[in-house]
């Protein structure tokens, strides 16, 4: 498993892959750096809670774009084998087809972590940039960046599995950017719409959307991994 998954590492480290990780925190605190330098006063009267108002500006924008990076990033993984035709060469190796299929999700997760990480770091910088001092809610900053990230799971683990089984990547990119588009307003949407749960709406408790994230996503995974050891994948 560590070897796969050092081989994927290592082919997305030679790809622009990485750029997208950070281009997404990074347009997310950029927004939100004109959004201040337009609406200052009136930011600040709206929200008297200075780091508060940061943490909720800031969170209107991480559902779309972690969804659309979830999107975007399944899709160019597994173009990699789609594209240089390496699927038959790749489980012609002694490693198991769950294997293979795992360690794509698990290095989609860790580039995503990255980028959780990063929107930690910018969403902190932002703040202290406005002059809001160093002493800002550490455990509030990182649910913001982590919980959308936990509640993404179920779909994380659909887009690689259609990434991975349909060669033709417009299936997974038409299904992720509808339901981005869907998502970005699915406050009231019922419990079963995952591309919702990112938003982490005030229907729930935030841990109801990230435990129920981790379950389904984990199923979605486990059937994501049959389907594809059963699957002639060419």
């Amino acid at each position: 498993m560590l070897a796969v998954l050092q081989a994927d590492l290592l082919k997305v480290k030679r790809k622009w892959f990485w750029l997208l990780v950070f281009l997404g925190p990074f347009g997310v605190i950029s927004l939100q750096i004109v959004n201040y330098g337009v609406r200052y006063d009136y930011l600040l009267k709206q929200q008297p809670d200075i780091w508060a108002g940061v943490i909720e500006n800031v969170n209107m924008f991480v559902c779309p774009a972690l969804l659309l990076g979830i999107t975007i990033l399944a899709s160019q993984i597994a173009t990699i084998e789609h594209h240089q035709s390496s699927w038959k060469q790749l489980l012609s190796l002694p490693v198991s087809r769950l294997t293979v299929f795992s360690s794509k999700f698990i290095t989609l997760l860790i580039m995503l972590f990255v980028s959780s990480t990063l929107l930690f770091i910018g969403t902190v910088l932002l703040g202290v940039g406005l002059k809001f001092g160093w002493t800002f809610p550490a455990v509030a900053i990182l649910k913001n960046s982590f919980f959308p990230l936990l509640a993404a799971l179920p779909v994380l683990a659909i887009q690689t599995w259609l990434s991975i089984t349909f060669k033709n990547q417009a299936v997974s990119l038409t299904i992720g950017i509808l339901g981005t588009m869907v998502g970005m307003t699915a406050y009231n949407a019922p419990d079963w719409f995952i591309w919702g749960w990112p938003l982490l709406s005030e229907k729930h408790e935030p841990i109801w959307f990230v435990t129920f994230g981790i379950i389904v996503g984990m199923a979605i995974v486990i059937c994501g991994m049959i389907d594809f050891n059963k699957r002639d994948v060419k």
